[in-house]
């Protein structure tokens, strides 16, 4: 791998590539030979009651091209690692790292246009693959998975499906979805209710949209979900997984 430190509006980004960045056409300093241990489920797990992750990198005592990314501080401090400054990207080459990198410069109308070639390339890819078929039975919990599954699916929008099915009545399904293409300015969550009518099993669907911001406030002060919802035993299914 490769690694390029690359300094931009008050941040530092980790680049780990996998072709040589000088490729594209970069020509600042790229450090060559590189290894990365970044178990991305496992750092950015948030269970509940729990700290908040903070993702901080680490290099190696023993090797010093070796990095790894640890969830908090106190695993890497106790893991001997050296802190390094700067949040880990991992891209295959520098020019998909410059096409994220360079979205927040983007006008609104640029922004949308970049939307809509997106939302364009995911529905070829709706056609090119295939939809959940059918759920792999009729309990509540399989329905759930078949529903998130077919949502993440369908729009391209959606990063992840929470499940919540704590205390919630048994024809009743609860999803959080998460979407950072909203506005999320509101501050409860508010569930919309649909029918669901699954080969004869019937269920209640609540789904409430939510985005990044909203999920990480509903964890700080769990009474900005709907009244009877929690977020302990949920199950959480996510884009590409």
């Amino acid at each position: 791998m490769y690694l390029v430190e690359d300094r931009r509006n008050g941040t530092i980004n980790l680049v780990f590539t996998w072709d040589d960045p000088r490729k594209a056409g970069y020509q600042g300093k790229v450090i060559e030979g590189v290894t990365l241990d970044y178990n991305m489920d496992a750092v950015h797990h948030w269970p509940e009651g729990q700290a908040r992750p903070d993702a901080c990198v680490g290099r190696s005592p023993v090797d010093s091209r070796h990095y790894q990314v640890f969830q908090y501080d106190r695993d890497l401090r106790a893991a001997g690692y050296e802190l390094v400054a700067g949040t880990a990207a991992v891209f295959g080459a520098w020019k998909d790292y410059l096409k994220v990198s360079g979205a927040e410069d983007l006008s609104d109308e640029e922004w949308y246009q970049q939307l809509d070639r997106y939302d364009e390339a995911a529905r070829l890819r709706r056609q090119r693959g295939q939809e959940p078929t059918a759920p792999a039975g009729s309990s509540r919990d399989e329905i759930a998975a078949w529903v998130a599954r077919r949502h993440l699916i369908v729009d391209a929008g959606i990063r992840e499906v929470w499940y919540l099915p704590r205390q919630a009545p048994p024809e009743e399904i609860r999803l959080l979805e998460l979407s950072d293409r909203l506005a999320g300015a509101e501050p409860k969550t508010e569930p919309i209710d649909f029918g669901l009518d699954v080969e004869g099993a019937k269920f209640k669907l609540l789904v409430a949209d939510i985005t990044s911001d909203q999920l990480n406030r509903i964890r700080q002060d769990p009474s900005h979900l709907p009244p009877g919802w929690s977020l302990e035993e949920s199950k959480i299914w996510r884009r590409g997984a």
